[in-house]
């Protein structure tokens, strides 16, 4: 279980470190683990209630269609996790309340529909007998993948639902490149996530001219930043984005250039210096 945190939080940092344009393929990194689990929370959360519901229609429902109770645990597979991320957005997050709600929405919604695509996904492949793409497509009517079964020996039930599975690597793929770059960014570091600190960079005095290259204002006898975003503290290098008066630039800054970082208290701004 371990492992699989580590490869979705190595998956969802590196979705995120895309968005900005910069990598990080460090191996050694536990925060992974911790990223894993805060990637697969909701989705997790939100097959509870799926599952719930599924196994009321199975025991107590008809041809007629859902019972009251799967009804209500759509309901609540919906609302709770709404509520929760709401909280989670505006309080521990930060933010204001027009984005927490909308952020809560959404993530609670793509995750009730990857549930329900999966949960509908297993009915079709246990009602077809292992051949979902027939059933679907072809009304039922089984298909024959030659090629596959002379060259390679392969059962066309099996190619059906290789098919089948790869779709949904390719769904939940798509979901960990979508949390990695919108919600990833928005959950403070000791969650899991990856949210912008402002600080300033103490660069090393034989690095200042590479480093003012880049465009940060730094010199040999002022050799601390002013307040900048920290985007990313890796292994080997800082990801900062610059002020607005370059554009907000993201600049990518190897470790052993870097003599110190300092987080929280400004220091050392001359008087009405207006760095963001």
């Amino acid at each position: 279980m371990g492992a699989l945190f580590y490869i979705l939080g190595f998956l969802t940092t590196n979705a995120y470190l895309y968005k900005l344009g910069v990598s990080d393929f460090s191996l050694l990194r536990t925060r992974f683990i911790l990223t894993g689990v805060l990637t697969l929370a909701p989705l997790a959360l939100a097959l509870i209630g799926g599952l719930y519901a599924a196994l009321d229609v199975t025991v107590y429902g008809s041809h007629a269609g859902l019972t009251t109770r799967a009804h209500l645990w759509i309901l609540v597979d919906i609302a709770f996790p709404f509520s929760l991320y709401f909280v989670l957005f505006s309080v521990v997050a930060e933010n204001d309340v027009v984005t927490s709600a909308r952020d809560a929405a959404l993530l609670s919604a793509v995750c009730a529909v990857l549930v329900l695509a999966a949960l509908t996904s297993l009915a079709v492949y246990r009602k077809s007998e292992r051949r979902p793409l027939s059933h679907l497509a072809y009304r039922g009517q089984p298909v024959t993948y030659d090629r596959f079964t002379e060259r390679f020996g392969v059962p066309n039930a099996v190619v059906e639902t290789t098919i089948f599975a790869v779709a949904g690597v390719v769904l939940f793929l798509v979901y960990i490149g979508l949390f990695g770059q919108y919600f990833y960014p928005t959950m403070p570091e000791q969650l899991g996530g990856a949210r912008p600190r402002i600080a300033q960079i103490l660069v090393s005095g034989d690095a200042v001219p590479a480093v003012r290259e880049l465009g940060l204002d730094v010199s040999e006898d002022a050799p601390l930043s002013p307040p900048v975003e920290l985007l990313w503290e890796g292994e080997e290098s800082y990801v900062i984005r610059l002020p607005r008066t370059h554009h907000g630039a993201v600049v990518q800054i190897a470790r052993g250039l870097v003599g110190g970082v300092v987080t929280g208290e400004i220091l050392g701004l001359p008087e009405g210096d207006d760095a963001q």
